[in-house]
């Protein structure tokens, strides 16, 4: 018998292919899209922890102008301090094939902390003569183990052998200066060399390494890691306190904080999508499944009349969803990782130097499948409990019609002034609840789903235009070093007629909450806005600050709270009333006027400088107190550039929610019209015309569809909101989109819920009367 089930399970699913084609669909989106970000999160999570971990990759550095050996033993000597290393970090020039390239210079003593990750040569040992260069720079240079270098450091010129091909943690994303507004790798590179190697006269060690006793993680901080790394800041800080000393823990790291920003926000993605697209596929075995055990009535009381027991005839019906949507998941997965998963690993390979790198598989992958294969088998099994908790006698015999009325407004004098479609319909609604919530449902998922796509797709890519036209509408930024002095920068300003701002990373703290953060303090102009979450422009308090809107959720400030910060190299703590709320897309923090700054005792000390007159380049390798000059479109092209991935998802996320919306609608309009096939005989046997009675048909899905559509939009504005605001900590956006997400999302969920009503309605003219219209017997 088992095997006559067998092919009988064959001979349905060909004979309903559509049916099933769409649950299959279903379910290898949901996978395809939880996949392709699962398979890049698993694995570059778990692959960079490695990376950090066998490397030992620094819990902190401080750095300032120099360090003595005398302050390395007070580092070494607090508490929480396991070992602390000295190390120099300069950029110079080495010479290939007659042409010169930019070289990051690390003289270092020990290689305990952030230790150079050996891939050719000879291991690093003190005192040992050689230089070891980064292996990207090397392959696209064409340098070997063994070669003789030319290399310039401080302005002295030296030869050194190459001793090794490294890589380094410190550098997974690596930018040699500020004239790269993202990486480059190979056109400039990172060496290590020992420090008795140090070409100049003296060596002034800039930076200390520190490795923290109680800090075991690497990549994935707990809060005991981060509470004992800002305590042992705090203790440090202390140590140095009237020093111009930065300290730096390893989560407040530029390549450990990108990339576990760019990690959260596909993580972020992982879960929201596939929840939706599951859901969907649910109800669309909801659908499909009701439909068949409806449409196989008769040869289901006949296998009870056989002596089948239930629970052959459950396991039998409950493997055609299974079956299929096991296919669809497997297919997905498979599909997302080698398609959108490894195109989002390879833009990420562009930004991250991580020898370890590879996509994984996580077990939430298996879970998720486990979960729909269960959730389909229990649908599966309520939607053949009704029937077969009835005799063979009595499932043999037709459906009986549902018997119910509109309802209390029967009662009212509304009900007389509808038309007759009108109440057909309303009573229609009202005997079968459970379809209408189904189809309402469906219509909210799919409009949902297309609303948070389309509106992903326009405040990404609005963020350039925000950015660099309303916030800095400057067409060029220089940036000074941190030593240069007002009256040089001053000069600067009346030349180019530009803005100044100073803008520095510092702890902000609010009683024990501590956050680093930017502090920006702004002189008059009108080349650097701020706006509310409106996206209304508007002004810095005179009285105290104005505190970022991410800021604000992070630290749990309110308006009227007092926060403290400190300069670096500045003994004195300064305190600001909150006064006002403003967004900022990237680097969250605290800005105040000028006149405030000074007001509670700040000295002024200006590092950029907003102009829209034209700036030479050259400025950067002429002028000793220039370190970056960028017009506008350089950055909005880098934006564009990093953004690509994003776009791309976003892309593939529209395609797959006007797919699905198309096959959702397909099965419940077909589950509609199979359930009032009966009553549209009716109407043929009464004279209604086959236009008639398609108007009346598609008035219910007109009904359906308005509804579905607006709580889909609210509910899409949500998912919206939670998805871009999750997506990484230090970016944010103004939630206000053009009615154009709104118009397409209605357009294409309503006007393809219509155009699919009216394709299964037009069935109408062609419907078995005689097999239709019987009765209980």
């Amino acid at each position: 018998m088992s095997k006559n089930l067998g092919i009988k399970l064959i001979r349905d699913l060909k004979e309903n292919m559509v049916q099933f084609l769409a649950i299959f669909l279903m379910c290898f989106f949901a996978m395809f899209i939880m996949e392709s970000f699962d398979c890049v999160v698993t694995g570059m999570n778990n692959t960079v922890d490695e990376y950090f971990t066998v490397t030992n990759f620094m819990d902190m550095n401080v750095s300032a102008a120099s360090f003595s050996r005398e302050d390395l033993s007070l580092v070494q000597n607090l508490p929480a301090v396991k070992k602390a290393e000295l190390r120099y970090s300069t950029n110079g020039k080495i010479r290939i094939r007659g042409e010169e390239r930019k070289l990051e210079f690390n003289f270092i003593e020990e290689n305990d902390i952030s230790k150079m990750l050996l891939l050719k040569g000879i291991q690093y040992d003190k005192d040992l003569h050689g230089i070891w260069i980064d292996r990207y720079f090397a392959a696209k240079q064409g340098i070997g183990v063994g070669d003789n270098v030319s290399l310039t450091c401080d302005g002295v010129a030296f030869d050194e052998v190459v001793m090794g091909i490294i890589e380094n943690p410190d550098h997974i994303y690596f930018k040699i200066d500020n004239t790269y507004t993202e990486p480059n790798f190979g056109e400039y590179g990172y060496a290590f060399l020992d420090s008795g190697d140090y070409p100049g006269e003296s060596l002034q060690f800039d930076t200390i390494y520190i490795d923290l006793k109680n800090v075991t993680n690497q990549f994935h901080l707990t809060d005991i890691d981060k509470n004992e790394i800002e305590a042992a800041k705090f203790e440090i800080q202390n140590l140095f306190a009237g020093s111009n000393v930065s300290c730096v823990s390893k989560k407040d790291d530029e390549g450990h904080d990108s990339i576990h920003s760019d990690l959260e926000s596909d993580e972020t993605l992982e879960i929201v999508f596939p929840c939706l697209f599951i859901s969907i596929a649910l109800l669309g075995i909801v659908s499909t499944m009701t439909r068949l055990v409806l449409k196989q009535r008769t040869i289901i009381g006949t296998f009870k009349a056989l002596g089948f027991s239930r629970e052959v005839v459950f396991i039998h019906y409950i493997s055609y969803s299974v079956l299929v949507c096991l296919l669809g998941c497997v297919l997905g997965a498979i599909a997302g990782w080698y398609t959108l998963g490894q195109y989002i690993f390879d833009i990420l390979k562009l930004y991250y130097c991580n020898p370890f790198g590879r996509l994984e598989i996580s077990p939430r992958v298996i879970i998720v499948i486990s979960v729909v294969l269960m959730m389909s088998a229990l649908t599966n099994y309520f939607s053949c409990k009704g029937i077969l908790s009835l005799r063979a006698s009595e499932i043999l015999r037709p459906e009986p019609p549902a018997v119910a009325g509109a309802g209390f407004i029967e009662k009212t004098f509304i009900w007389k002034r509808l038309s007759f479609a009108s109440r057909w319909n309303i009573r229609d609604i009202n005997r079968n609840r459970v379809r209408t919530l189904a189809g309402i449902i469906g219509v909210t998922l799919c409009t949902a789903l297309m609303l948070t796509a389309f509106g992903m797709d326009e405040l990404n890519k609005g963020v350039p235009n925000w950015q660099y036209s309303r916030l800095t509408p400057s067409n060029y930024e220089i940036g000074f070093t941190p030593d240069t002095n007002y009256s040089t920068v001053y000069e600067y300003a009346r030349m180019y007629k530009g803005q100044m701002v100073q803008k520095i990373q510092t702890d902000i703290n609010k009683g024990d909450e501590r956050g680093l953060y930017y502090v920006t303090v702004m002189d008059e102009g009108n080349l650097y806005n701020f706006q509310d979450s409106e996206g209304q422009f508007m002004k810095l308090p005179d009285n105290g600050v104005a505190v970022s809107a991410k800021v604000m959720e992070e630290m749990e400030l309110r308006i009227g709270d007092i926060v403290s910060f400190k300069i670096p190299g500045v003994k004195e703590k300064y305190n600001a009333k909150v006064y006002s709320v403003f967004k900022a897309p990237d680097e969250q923090g605290i800005a105040m006027k000028r006149s405030f700054f000074e007001r509670i005792n700040g000295e002024f000390k200006p590092n950029l400088l907003f102009t829209n007159m034209s700036v030479p380049k050259r400025y950067v390798t002429e002028r000793e107190e220039i370190i970056s000059v960028f017009a506008k479109e350089e950055y909005i092209r880098a934006l564009k550039l990093k953004s690509a991935a994003t776009e791309q998802e976003v892309y593939y996320v529209m395609t797959i929610a006007v797919m699905l919306g198309i096959v959702v609608m397909y099965n419940l309009g077909i589950l509609s019209y199979v359930e009032k096939i009966r009553e549209v005989a009716t109407l043929k046997v009464l004279g209604f015309s086959t236009g008639n009675i398609r108007w009346i048909l598609n008035q219910q899905s007109i009904i359906i569809d308005g509804i579905g559509t607006i709580i889909g939009l609210i509910l899409g504005k949500k998912i919206l909101v939670f998805t871009m605001s999750n997506i990484d900590y230090s970016t944010d956006f103004i939630y206000r989109i053009s009615l154009k997400p709104y118009i397409l999302s209605i357009m294409i969920s309503f006007v393809l819920s219509i155009t699919v009503n009216a394709i299964i309605s037009s069935r109408a003219k062609t419907i078995n009367m005689v097999e239709a219209l019987k009765g209980v017997e």
